[in-house]
């Protein structure tokens, strides 16, 4: 069940009572208003109508306005409309967008929400035009709330920014503090919607002082959104005491259909958060029939969709039903995509409850095409992924519904769409079928697709030639214990850990016969080295090479051409290391030594890989310098440096450069960065450097490293690591790396063999030192570049040649006797 935001912050349509010797305006209407008897005004204006022929216009826009405190949106609209168009004819193009604005207000609340657009988009272009610059950024706010309830995500954080950069512009003005908070409170509210709850945690506790002096419904809002942020961060007592400020707001407001909302809310932290789903089930229900007293169909439909909820996970599945059913008719009706895949969801578990496999199963379906269309409408990257979060449910209740039942494409087709959604997006990867993975699969080649939810485990085991399903039995507290055995470089107890989660997700002949395995992980399983697991009591990469995708999708992308060679000329390797430490504090490379290793590392690989190169160290390795290689981008980019990641906000992890000047701060290169970086040209990016393939994991995403910036970059592939590693055994493990691939091996193979041979060392046979670097993307070989000291000793050798060739021939020509 999701936090019900309740609307965002509505800005007030009439920020104050209108002159009472305005004509058509009533001392004793005006006064009803004020002791709310909302209807009594109301009644008062409607007969004015006919009794007052000149004061028509502004006795409709009141009334109009009345009308939509009190739910009659019907009324409300066609009498805003009526001003509206009155206005226009009187040459009051501002007032006349006002008063389309206020019939917007009205359609929103009744859940019109594409009626409310076409009432906003006129108005935009009457307010702009007139130079009305109060009216036109509340009209784009409010446009911004209609795409908000419609699930165009983007577009409503287009329009909020829009509706603050007008009001920065005129900042120096009265009437622009207010919209700024608002602004904030939008942003605040998308942010909630879409899972950011630090940033919007952020944004409120940065409201302007100012914010006190909103209006009451406006002060009640935000108490409204606050309320619901407070539950997300786990702490349901502050959420209930910002929802009784928010009732008692709403009344002095006079907004009894605003409140329907805040009783929502309570009733969703009632149910979710205390424990009381008969508490709860009463919210919901007097939420429901205040809200179809109020006209709100929206959160009519809410509240029905909620109390199904509760009532389904209290064990009354059946009472739920009707909930549900009537959820989905009113969702379908007002177009309001979340709501639609929700009450979908609810009638799946239903089903299921019930014992209805196969009905389960086409309720699931309908919701998943639902959310698809839903992420259809999304454009910016950041907000798909963290969209997707709460949606994943969906696809986890098909998938373990299926399992046993389902053919092995159907179950690998669901476990991909599940996954890295906004990944293929922004690659612009089409949807992935089993057929068309095992097209591309070489003989020798097992791809394993992992799912994992919170109730069940699953893997689809891939080749050239076939496709099965095996269910795992997996905890995680296995792969906890194996993350913590991996990061100790001394003792034996990896053993144990790698046994354990080896015999949970490689079980017998799951890896059989197999020269190269592709790992697609889940979840969690991204932090995971598969390399290190045991299979018959060995590491695995000691059978078989090992690489990753963040999805099977990306092997139905073009493949880059296998091996060859290319002229001594070429650019081939443009390589970073042995940053200089700066004079600022940034997270754990705050004041890290040097990585004096990582120097020899970076010369080792320029003198073992041919064609140009461009070798940046110490003073010279500053991230202007790699944007500025990155102009001509070579077939290999190597940063050996110190990364940071934050697992937190995965785009704020970083790597290090050298400061810009001496004595300055160290320069950073963002993963938010990494994604808009002209990679394309470049065949393989390396970044030997600490925890690179850390970050958060975002469910449905995967974890959030490095490697999905650079091969969203266009990278081809990239080796990453998941924990620290001592620069003297990444640099060792590089040099027998790209010696390797220097010899013309597949990529997945020359990192094998490089992790083989400090098995071997016995000094460096500990998993700590070689399982946390990971190929990402594509194995083919690399093309090679030809050195220039190999055509110096191919030129000596033929000159040498030469010589004798000529020595021979002139003794054959000697005179006899000579």
């Amino acid at each position: 069940m999701a936090s019900v935001l309740g609307g965002i912050a509505l800005a007030a349509l009439l920020a104050q009572a209108p002159d009472a010797t305005a004509p058509g305006v009533t001392a004793a209407a005006e006064a009803k208003v004020r002791q709310g008897d909302l209807a009594g005004a109301a009644a008062d204006y409607r007969a004015l109508l006919t009794s007052d022929p000149a004061a028509r216009t502004l006795v409709l826009y009141r009334l109009a306005d009345l009308e939509r405190r009190l739910g009659d949106a019907v009324a409300a609209v066609v009498h805003a409309v009526e001003a509206a168009d009155r206005l226009r004819a009187e040459g009051r193009p501002a007032d006349a967008a006002d008063a389309l604005n206020l019939a917007a207000a009205a359609e929103i609340a009744a859940g019109n929400y594409t009626s409310a657009a076409s009432r906003l988009e006129p108005a935009l272009a009457l307010s702009s035009g007139a130079g009305d610059w109060p009216r036109h950024t509340e009209q784009l706010a409010n446009l911004g709330n209609v795409y908000f309830f419609l699930g165009r995500y983007d577009d409503a954080a287009r329009l909020y920014g829009l509706a603050r950069s007008v009001a920065t512009r005129h900042a120096s003005e009265a009437w622009a503090q207010r919209r700024l908070i608002i602004a904030a409170v939008n942003q605040a509210a998308l942010d909630q919607r879409l899972g950011r709850y630090a940033e919007a945690l952020a944004r409120y506790r940065g409201l302007p002082s100012g914010a006190a002096a909103l209006p009451p419904g406006e002060q009640a809002q935000v108490l409204v959104n606050e309320g619901a942020l407070f539950r997300r961060l786990g702490d349901p007592y502050k959420a209930l005491q910002a929802y009784d400020d928010a009732l008692a707001a709403f009344a002095r407001a006079n907004d009894p259909a605003a409140a329907v909302t805040v009783t929502i809310n309570r009733g969703i932290a009632r149910a979710l958060d205390l424990g009381q789903p008969d508490a709860a089930v009463a919210d919901f229900s007097a939420a429901a029939a205040g809200a179809l007293a109020a006209g709100s169909r929206r959160e009519a439909l809410l509240a029905r969709l909620y109390r199904g909820e509760t009532l389904l996970r209290a064990g009354r599945a059946e009472l739920a039903r009707p909930d549900f059913v009537a959820a989905l008719a009113a969702a379908t009706e007002l177009d309001t995509r979340e709501e639609q895949w929700k009450a979908l969801y609810g009638l799946g578990r239903v089903e299921l409850a019930a014992g209805r496999a196969a009905e389960a199963r086409a309720a699931y379906d309908r919701a998943i095409t639902v959310v698809d269309g839903l992420r259809e409408r999304l454009a910016v990257p950041a907000t798909r992924a963290e969209f997707f979060q709460d949606k994943r449910e969906v696809y986890d209740a098909r998938i373990g519904v299926g399992l046993g039942a389902d053919p092995a494409a159907v179950t690998f087709a669901l476990v991909e769409q599940s996954r890295a959604r906004a990944w293929r997006d922004r690659l612009q990867l089409d949807a992935v079928t089993l057929a068309g993975v095992q097209a591309r699969l070489a003989p020798g080649t097992v791809l394993l697709a992992y799912w994992w939810s919170a109730d069940a485990a699953a893997v689809v085991r891939v080749t050239h030639e076939a496709a099965a399903v095996t269910r795992l039995t997996l905890g995680p507290e296995l792969v906890a214990a194996m993350s913590a055995a991996m990061r100790q470089p001394e003792g034996p107890g990896w053993t144990t850990a790698a046994a354990a989660l080896g015999r949970a997700l490689l079980p017998p002949g799951l890896v059989d016969g197999a020269a190269h395995v592709v790992v697609v992980p889940d979840g969690p399983l991204g932090a995971v080295p598969f390399e290190a697991l045991t299979v018959n009591g060995a590491p695995l990469v000691t059978r078989t090479a090992v690489s990753y995708l963040p999805t099977a999708a990306l092997l139905r992308a073009p493949a880059a051409a296998p091996g060859g060679w290319r002229g001594p000329w070429t650019r081939q390797l443009a390589a970073f290391g042995d940053p200089l430490p700066g004079n600022d504090t940034w997270s754990d490379a705050a004041g890290a030594p040097r990585l004096a290793a990582s120097a020899a590392e970076v010369r080792d690989i320029a003198r073992e890989l041919g064609g140009r190169h461009a070798v940046y160290l110490g003073d010279a390795n500053h991230k202007a310098a790699l944007l500025a290689a990155l102009v001509d981008p070579p077939a290999v980019l190597h940063l050996a440096t110190h990364g940071a990641a934050d697992l937190v906000a995965g785009e704020r992890s970083r790597l290090l450069f050298s400061p810009a000047a001496p004595g300055g701060a160290s320069e950073s290169l963002f993963l938010r960065e990494v994604y808009d970086l002209p990679l394309g040209a470049v065949d393989l990016a390396v970044l030997s450097a600490c925890d690179t393939e850390r970050g958060p994991d975002v469910r449905g995403e995967g974890v959030q490293g490095f490697s999905r910036g650079l091969l969203a970059a266009g990278a081809a592939r990239a080796v990453t690591t998941l924990w620290r590693v001592p620069d003297v055994a990444a640099a060792e493990l590089m040099r027998v790396f790209y010696y390797h691939l220097q010899h013309g091996r597949p990529a997945d193979d020359a990192l094998a063999e490089a992790k083989r041979a400090l098995i071997a060392s016995g000094t460096l046979a500990h998993p700590h030192y070689w399982a946390a670097f990971v190929l990402t993307g594509a194995t083919h070989p690399l093309a090679r570049a030809v050195r220039w000291r190999d055509v110096a000793g191919v030129a000596l050798v033929t000159t040498g040649v030469a010589g004798v060739l000529l020595a021979l021939r002139a003794r054959r020509r000697k005179p006899a006797g000579a």
